[in-house]
């Protein structure tokens, strides 16, 4: 789908379609090279998977590899050289997904000299991009706290995955986006009182208007979907609390954005007025002040804002459910997602980490990390491996 500003990404449309087939699986999973891990060869079960190994034995390290399968990068956050194994050129991860009675086969290799390649079914992409949405994952961790502690940029990250994954057409408009404000930019930097240097920031600023309201409404249209999966997912971790999300966009008003979405079209003319009321400020500056770069999510619990308000519990507890209701969006097709647990257990009560466990399995797949064993009840029903530096063993 091309980034035409005419329409925008109908997101609750298409994770509303009910998917053909089962949920999509991993079964096998393959590494080269890849952080301690010269070689490995897993084969995982559709249920629970739990990887258990002390600190430093490689266990975030598989779970890190699957977030390549689907997404062509690291959901740690690390650079594609820092997961090469010390003293080689790249690493390698392949995998084998399963929906039904059809396989996938997808593989990735990394090398220094001539960077990633992805091949699906065998067949080389043209573009990484086109790798989202064969898989879709959900990575939970204990830094998620940040999530709802952290500043805007974190929250604007949530809902970024999970929207790139469910439609390559918000994708690519946002990645058109990022572009024609990085340009912008170097132009508003580069300004001086002449024709010339307006025309060059004119022409920047209609891109960043055009490809910036199809993110906006992106946005607003997958909120209530996104709202009532998180609102779920807490009360059934956390009982009787209230929690309410709401879009803070520099564009449109509060007010404006909680209604219905408005057409592409009013968000573009929204956007070009409010641009044009702070072009000198923005010259000064030297940088675009406002777009769906510098919007936010606001977190409420029991109708105060959860960043100012909240305990430590309490942002643990709302963190997860966010991350829950991203992993309930992305399956709202039928599709699947597989979630990732990276040593979140160990951050929750006995009741609370139950809770979690049962939520993720119902999407399909889980991947669990931990150094201390589970509960008995939750071992019986999971596919166990032992992890010690670099190996796995099945338990």
């Amino acid at each position: 789908m091309s980034p035409d500003a005419s329409q925008a990404v109908d997101v609750a449309a298409r994770v509303n379609t009910p998917a053909e087939g089962k949920r999509m699986w991993l079964r096998t999973l393959r590494l080269e090279n890849f952080r301690n891990y010269r070689r490995l060869e897993v084969e995982l079960e559709s249920g629970l998977n739990f990887f258990h190994g002390s600190n430093g034995s490689g266990k975030t390290s598989i779970l890190e590899a699957v977030s390549y399968l689907a997404v062509a990068r690291s959901l740690r956050g690390s650079s594609d050289t820092e997961v090469v194994k010390w003293g080689e050129r790249g690493f390698g991860v392949g995998g084998e997904a399963k929906s039904g009675e059809t396989s996938t086969r997808i593989v990735l290799r990394f090398t220094r000299s001539e960077g990633k390649e992805v091949r699906v079914a065998g067949e080389c992409l043209t573009k990484l991009s086109d790798l989202v949405g064969v898989l879709r994952v959900a990575w939970f961790s204990p830094e998620d706290t940040w999530i709802t502690k952290g500043g805007p940029a974190e929250r604007r990250r949530l809902l970024d995955m999970t929207l790139c994954q469910l439609d390559a057409g918000y994708l690519t408009a946002l990645a058109d986006y990022r572009r024609a404000v990085k340009q912008r930019n170097e132009a508003l930097l580069a300004w001086s009182p002449d024709e010339e240097s307006d025309r060059i920031v004119d022409v920047w600023t209609d891109r960043v208007v055009k490809y910036g309201s199809r993110v906006i409404a992106a946005r607003l249209a997958f909120l209530p979907l996104f709202t009532s999966s998180v609102s779920r997912a807490h009360s059934r971790i956390a009982g009787v609390d209230a929690v309410e999300l709401s879009y803070r966009g520099t564009v449109l008003s509060a007010k404006s954005a909680e209604k219905a979405t408005p057409p592409v079209g009013d968000i573009e003319q929204a956007f070009r007025e409010a641009l044009s009321r702070i072009s000198e400020d923005e010259k000064r500056r030297g940088f675009t002040l406002l777009g769906p770069h510098r919007d936010d999510l606001e977190v409420r619990l029991n109708g105060r804002a959860l960043r100012s308000f909240g305990s430590q519990g309490q942002h643990r507890t709302a963190a997860i459910a966010l991350k829950l209701g991203e992993a309930a969006a992305l399956d709202q097709n039928g599709r699947g997602v597989i979630v990732l647990l990276d040593d979140i257990l160990s951050e929750l009560d006995e009741a609370r980490a139950g809770a979690l466990v049962e939520f993720a399995e119902e999407f399909g797949q889980a991947l669990m990390t931990s150094t201390r064993r589970l509960p008995e009840e939750v071992l019986k029903r999971s596919a166990c491996f032992s992890v010690e530096a670099g190996e796995v063993v099945g338990e």
